[in-house]
């Protein structure tokens, strides 16, 4: 398939993405970096084999930073992504911050690379509950940083951290299948043979 470095990365991306892929979160942002774990530079192997790393995971992506050491790159499920953007209260939030419907994701690129920070909002785009969303933006000192937390929560932790369970059982399964030794070409197939049609 690719050289063992961008196998490397694909395995890398496989378990970090895996929440995404596996349908329990519409996107997620991940920074690619120098990085030994990887076999070198991710972003340099990203860079060069993007269309064969995307075909691989299954998914699409908008660089929103780049300078010479890193790339953030933020990796989505078209159809899941639409999804979370068109719900009522998610569309009626993103409104009153200034998003047209339908350029959600160009408004949130235009912002990410002209902003000095990313814009709290992109939790809905990461499928964060809206109330945390919502509430670190209007309080974030009201919010909690529980430990082990992916996120701070605001009010009633329930929904957040059933949340964040999700996330990490996908990211743990996930684990145990990469990590099982087989090629890549054969985890790959299995991975999204098991997936339904995004």
């Amino acid at each position: 398939m690719q050289c063992p470095d961008t196998n490397r990365l694909i395995r890398y991306l496989l378990v970090k993405l895996a929440p995404v892929i596996l349908g329990v979160k519409p996107a997620g942002l991940l920074r690619l970096t120098d990085c030994r774990q990887t076999g070198g530079k991710q972003h340099d192997l990203f860079c060069l084999h993007q269309p064969e790393i995307l075909a691989a995971l299954q998914l699409r992506c908008r660089i929103l930073r780049r300078n010479n050491e890193n790339l953030v790159v933020f990796f989505f499920r078209e159809g899941a992504l639409e999804r979370v953007l068109s719900e009522p209260h998610n569309t009626e939030f993103l409104a009153g911050r200034g998003y047209r419907r339908g350029a959600e994701l160009a408004e949130l690129e235009f912002r990410c690379r002209n902003g000095s920070g990313f814009p709290h909002e992109i939790g809905v785009f990461l499928g964060y509950p809206l109330k945390d969303v919502r509430g670190y933006i209007e309080n974030p000192d009201a919010c909690l940083a529980l430990p082990r937390g992916l996120w701070r929560v605001a009010g009633e932790p329930a929904e957040s951290l059933a949340v964040m369970e999700r996330f990490r059982r996908a990211e743990s399964a996930m684990r145990q299948v990469v990590g099982c030794g087989r090629p890549l070409e054969e985890t790959l197939r299995d991975i999204h043979n098991l997936l339904p049609a995004a």
